[in-house]
């Protein structure tokens, strides 16, 4: 399969002090439906390298710098704690970038509450705003440190960075955890903790190419330390597009181990075959012996 997309892994040189561009930054226009010529769409998300933080996180406006160029994207609001551990992130903006612009820091401005963002991260890899995409994604993964009393400010620590496209799903994985996906189709894709030095984010995609067990796709292609367990549903089997009285008797299940992210094609042929009952009809003639 051919790959357009060019993998950008972000290892940070972080501040958690309060510390300003040197280059005064221009604002960055909202994305409001319509790419505008020679400007491409950012997506910026964060989320909290934990499994257990609540609440709100107070962050003023953030500045993204290149060598010679800084952007403001204005937030000015409290956004909802989402922690590393569930794979996803929080968007906190949107915006309009010059394409061809390459980052290579964000800072975040200082502001006041219980739980707020500030500190600086510098990327180790720049991110290319390349005009052959729909535009990019970019998440923040960030750590707190308690100043008592309950105060605690969030600080960068951690950022990566895919090609944006709207029909793709995006996955964050924190090295602190064991992560399992679950994607519609009931297939499922498990990340031992530790897999990969740094967080990472993933879009993974399953392709129906006529076999009973469809192709999947997880991007960037990495090799891990461990291994991936892949759980495929047979197609057409695990989604939930069948009438609630309809009776499933089963769904057969493909069993991989992979130490690397990769291309797992289709087959009719599955690794292991597992069947996991669908219907509460089979659980009660189990239940009553009749089965």
């Amino acid at each position: 399969m051919k790959k357009i997309f060019v993998l950008t892994l972000l290892v940070s040189s972080t501040s958690i002090f309060a510390t300003s561009p040197t280059l005064t930054p221009q604002n960055l226009e909202k994305y409001k439906g319509n790419q505008e010529n020679k400007m491409s769409r950012l997506r910026v998300s964060l989320a909290v390298s934990s499994n257990n933080d609540q609440g709100e996180i107070n962050i003023s406006n953030f500045t993204l710098c290149s060598t010679i160029t800084c952007w403001k994207a204005e937030v000015n609001k409290p956004v909802p704690i989402v922690n590393s551990s569930t794979t996803r992130g929080q968007l906190v903006a949107d915006v309009l970038i010059p394409m061809n612009e390459q980052i290579k820091q964000i800072f975040f401005e200082p502001t006041t509450g219980k739980q707020s963002i500030e500190g600086n991260l510098k990327f180790e890899k720049v991110v290319k705003i390349e005009p052959e995409y729909q535009g990019h994604t970019l998440y923040i993964v960030l750590d707190k440190v308690s100043k008592g009393s309950g105060v605690f400010r969030y600080f960068p620590v951690a950022s990566s960075a895919l090609p944006f496209n709207s029909e793709l799903k995006y996955y964050l994985i924190d090295p602190k955890f064991n992560q399992t996906i679950n994607l519609n189709s009931k297939s499922m894709i498990t990340f031992p903790a530790n897999f990969l030095p740094e967080p990472q984010l993933f879009f993974i995609a399953e392709h129906n190419v006529g076999k009973k067990f469809p192709m999947l796709d997880i991007y960037p292609y990495l090799k891990g330390r461990g291994d991936l367990k892949i759980k495929l549903a047979e197609v057409n089997k695990g989604s939930n597009s069948h009438p609630q009285n309809q009776v499933i008797s089963s769904i057969r299940y493909s069993e991989i181990t992979s130490s690397n992210t990769r291309v797992i094609n289709g087959s009719d042929t599955p690794h292991t075959a597992v069947l996991e009952k669908k219907s509460l009809w089979f659980r009660l003639l189990n239940i009553l012996n009749l089965e």
